[in-house]
């Protein structure tokens, strides 16, 4: 498992690992990735290829439930950081917008 360096200066750089990479790289990452899916895929890119009808909801559900992933996975990795506080309140505003947005796609999804 990596080990975590912890700022105790109070400075509001990110965590960094111990061979010098932030924690948020890989967040950030599975971040773009879900928006992708969801901003750019799922309403622009399934369309041109006639696919968006009950396609596109099961999409956006998917990237949404992998959203949730990601935020538990970040939760977990900065937990034990200075970071901890700012990303759980992020996170508690959130979470309520992806489960809003998972039920209306899901309603969207039986309505097909």
């Amino acid at each position: 498992m990596e080990q975590i360096k912890v700022a105790n200066d109070g400075t509001s750089s990110p965590p960094v690992l111990a061979f010098g990479t932030t924690v948020l790289g890989v967040p950030l990452l599975l971040t773009a990735v879900r928006c992708t899916l969801q901003y750019i895929v799922a309403p622009f890119v399934l369309p041109l290829f006639s696919v968006s009808g009950s396609f596109s909801p099961t999409v956006n559900i998917l990237a949404g439930v992998f959203s949730l992933g990601v935020i538990f996975y970040n939760l977990m990795r900065l937990w034990r950081t200075n970071w901890r506080n700012r990303y759980l309140l992020l996170s508690l505003f959130v979470i309520p917008v992806v489960l809003g947005s998972i039920y209306l796609d899901y309603l969207t999804y039986l309505s097909f």
